[in-house]
This record gives structure tokens, C-alpha cells and sequence, in this order.
């Protein structure tokens, strides 16, 4: 009478039936889409027998604990999200009686010694950025160099003459699917961005239209003129660099440079907001990754309103001012 009903046998369906139902009905993007088999894999391999009433909030803090026992805490994060969101659409569609997801946190990144913060050992000094970009091969200084404008390595290779003007459009990034080249929109909706360069990158982007480019793509294989994959961005532009600037070419990753970019901005007092617009990100993402750099804003508010009205204080004379 009360609309609570819910019948036994609706539970009955095993894990591994209903989120493969679920999973086929989701409008995923093509790497989400693509990685989803391995997720299945990890799942089905641990609960996907089970039926889904018998999952309740223990099994799944334990398949928490198993998967950590196995892989690296952002495979377990990714992982478990895709089984709770599988159980709480379970439980939308009244196939069982409780939401057992709820109360259950994430493993601590002192689990397995993991860190969600970015720090020293991961973001290059400045000293360091610069001559990665030194010491980068000419054909491919322009890419390094979008590298230290914050942004990701598929955007990079993805880049084509016809976005680079006064600004830079970012609308699409370069993947591997399936074995082939793709392009696609870029992370999330809100990566999709125009951005303004500092003038470092500018006259390499210039340099780099004036001397490489004809049309199309901005960076290419360089024997075979295709579109350029991220293993070849890092065999031809990437280790080169750092082994110029007298670095372990396996010191830093090319997203290093889009920690550099966001770790100096946030430094330098640049705002959250505008950070996480440039890099085509959340606040939130980049206060939790970023925080540590934040600087002491406690005089801002004063300097900010000193140098507003300080105009209007040069023309004026307190009453007694000799």
C-alpha cells in the first residue's frame, strides 16, 4: 500500500548479468567505453556470482580491500565507483530493498603509501621547465612548451593550425582506440576551452607554424607524416628533452609540465577559478590536487584595495595634514 514493495526475486539476477545490462545502456565516450571491459573483469572476477541482494555495504568494503591488495589505490577508486554505481542503479530500479553504498569511503592514501597531492618529486622546478624546453628538439619545442601552458599531452598532439590565432582553442585530443588514432572531445565538457598563451609559448607556437607547418595537425610522426601517438611524442620530443636538460629521461612524465603550470599560477596567487578554467578543470579538482601551493592570501585584500585607491588618495588631504 505504501508503494515500498520490493519483490524477492527481483535480487535474484546475478552482479555480473545486471551490470552488463547496465553498461549497455550508458552513453559512455569512447575511452570510457573502452576501459570498461577491464573494469567488468575485476568485478565479474570477485562479485559478479553473487546475486545482487546477497551485496550488501561488508561485500563491497571488502572487495575495496581486496583490490587493494592487488593494484594501485587510483585502479581501486575507479573500480569500486563502477560497482556502487551499478548498486544504486539496482536500487533506483527496484531490484533491491537498500542502497548498500552508502557510508562507504574511499581507501585512505596512506593505505598503500599513495598520495592524491602533487608535490616536489612529481612537478619539475622552474629552473627544470625551462630547459626541458631548451633542450627539446626544435620540430617539437612548441609542444613542450603547450606542455608548460597546462595542457595535457592529447590536446597537445591533437592541436591542428587552424586553432592556433591569437589564442589557442582546445576542442579535441588525440586517443588510441582500438588500436587506432581518434580524435575526440577533449576529458570532460569543461576542457573544452580557449586559452590565452604567455608569450614563450606564443612565439614558439609562431616559430613552430612558420617553419613545421603547413596545415592540419601541428605535430607529426617524423617519418611517416601521420598524426603523431603519444609513444612517439615521448621516443621523439619528450626523453630527448629531458636527457638535454640533464634529467633521468624517466624523471618526469609529460604531465609534470601541466603540474608545473598549476602548481605556479596557484603560487603566484593567480585565483582557483581562473586555474581551473585555463586548465579545463573543476575548482574542486584543482583545490584538492593543488592546495599545498596556495599562498598566504591574508595581506591580498588590503594590496588589492591599496592600489584602487590609491589614485584617489594622491589628489585628497586628511584635515591637519601639513
Amino acid at each position: 500500500m505504501r508503494g515500498a514493495y520490493i519483490d524477492p526475486n527481483a535480487g535474484r539476477v546475478t552482479f555480473r548479468d545486471y551490470a552488463l545490462e547496465w553498461a549497455d545502456a550508458q552513453q559512455w565516450k569512447a575511452g570510457s567505453r573502452e576501459t570498461w571491459p577491464s573494469i567488468f573483469r575485476r568485478l565479474d572476477s570477485r562479485i559478479g556470482k553473487r546475486h545482487l541482494a546477497e551485496i550488501d555495504r561488508l561485500t563491497l568494503q571488502k572487495l575495496q580491500r581486496d583490490l587493494g591488495e592487488q593494484y594501485a589505490r587510483s585502479t581501486v577508486v575507479l573500480t569500486v565507483s563502477f560497482a556502487k554505481a551499478i548498486m544504486r542503479d539496482a536500487f533506483a530500479n527496484q531490484r533491491i530493498a537498500h542502497d548498500p553504498t552508502v557510508g562507504i569511503k574511499p581507501p585512505r592514501a596512506s593505505d598503500d603509501g599513495e598520495d592524491d597531492r602533487v608535490g616536489p618529486d612529481n612537478v619539475p622546478t622552474r629552473a627544470e621547465a625551462l630547459s626541458i624546453l631548451q633542450g627539446a628538439p626544435s620540430r617539437y619545442r612548441a609542444a613542450i612548451a603547450m606542455g608548460l601552458a597546462g595542457c595535457r599531452i592529447g590536446e597537445v598532439l591533437g592541436l591542428r593550425a587552424e586553432s592556433v590565432d591569437s589564442k589557442v582553442r582546445i576542442d579535441v585530443q588525440l586517443q588510441r582506440l582500438g588500436g587506432e588514432l581518434v580524435l575526440t572531445t577533449p576529458k570532460t565538457k569543461r576542457s573544452t576551452r580557449t586559452i590565452t598563451v604567455p608569450a614563450l609559448v606564443a612565439v614558439e607556437l609562431r616559430r613552430h607554424l612558420r617553419d613545421h607547418v603547413g596545415d592540419g595537425f601541428l605535430f607529426r610522426a617524423p617519418r611517416t607524416g601521420e598524426p603523431m601517438r603519444r609513444d612517439q611524442a615521448y621516443a621523439s620530443a619528450w626523453r630527448p628533452a629531458l636527457r638535454a636538460a640533464g634529467l633521468d629521461e624517466d624523471r618526469y612524465k609529460f604531465h609534470s609540465l601541466r603540474h608545473w603550470c598549476a602548481s605556479t599560477l596557484l603560487a603566484e596567487g593567480a585565483p582557483i577559478t581562473a586555474v581551473a578554467a585555463h586548465l579545463g578543470d573543476v575548482p574542486e579538482t584543482v583545490m584538492r590536487t593543488y592546495a599545498h601551493w596556495l599562498r598566504d592570501e591574508d595581506d591580498v585584500p588590503a594590496s588589492v584595495l591599496d592600489r584602487v585607491l590609491a589614485p584617489a588618495a594622491e589628489g585628497e588631504r586628511v584635515a591637519g595634514d601639513a
